[in-house]
């Protein structure tokens, strides 16, 4: 192994172990001690690699959303046949479908709720939010293009679909009974119909599973989340 593979693996290490540790535990819990020993380093290489615990939470929380966003790709190319079927496989992996899905969401809301009062996290978290918005917007157009959606505004509708996923995802995460991730797929489903001028629910909740995390990345906090961020 070459020193610049082994420095992009340990990278790759502390990473990781951040993400699980702020997951699990919430941002005001996490020390830099913490993760080191999480990502089997030490304290001065975890120091090495990230000088500060702001630098490091930008970075996980942009190595974060891009593996999520290769996740989506990878979803789309593999069931997105008609524009309703990948509209529907995006947003299914904007709630908590899954072991990978639910740990990123709970580190992107963790974040999301730095933003308001940290000028550098809510710059992220608004590209983020951006870059949702146009994925969806474009799928929309497609499906206006050949027929199958009915919309003059498409922006308009990705932004409004976006934001019932966000408030959703918080009520699923937060264990509220009313809100069980069956009914957070049938008002996302419901209401993404409507506003497209679809004769039935989009599907969601029919995709393939994202991989599930290794046994240890699973163990999520018991607390009430905080407010969930557009993919942040």
């Amino acid at each position: 192994m070459t020193v610049a593979t082994a420095a992009a693996d340990t990278r790759q290490r502390i990473l990781e172990a951040t993400a699980t540790c702020i997951a699990e535990d919430g941002v005001a819990a996490v020390r830099m001690a913490g993760i080191a020993r999480a990502a089997g380093v030490s304290t001065a290489l975890l120091h090495y690699h990230f000088e500060t615990k702001e630098q490091l939470f930008e970075q996980v929380l942009r190595h974060s959303y891009d593996s999520s966003t290769l996740l989506d790709q990878e979803s789309l190319r593999r069931e997105g046949l008609t524009p309703a079927q990948r509209l529907a496989a995006y947003l299914d992996r904007c709630l908590p479908s899954d072991d990978l899905l639910e740990r990123d969401l709970l580190l992107w809301q963790e974040f999301g709720a730095m933003s308001p009062r940290n000028p550098s996290m809510a710059a992220v978290t608004s590209d983020f939010f951006q870059g949702d918005v146009e994925r969806v917007t474009s799928i929309i157009e497609d499906g206006v293009a050949d027929g199958s959606f009915s919309t003059t505004d498409p922006d308009l509708v990705a932004r409004t679909i976006i934001a019932l996923c966000d408030g959703l995802c918080t009520r699923v995460l937060a264990g509220d009974r009313r809100v069980p991730l069956a009914e957070a797929r049938r008002v996302v489903a419901a209401t993404g119909s409507a506003l497209l001028g679809l004769p039935e629910p989009l599907p969601l909740g029919t995709r393939s599973r994202t991989p599930s995390l290794p046994s240890q990345g699973r163990r999520m906090r018991t607390s009430s989340p905080s407010r969930t961020p557009s993919r942040t």
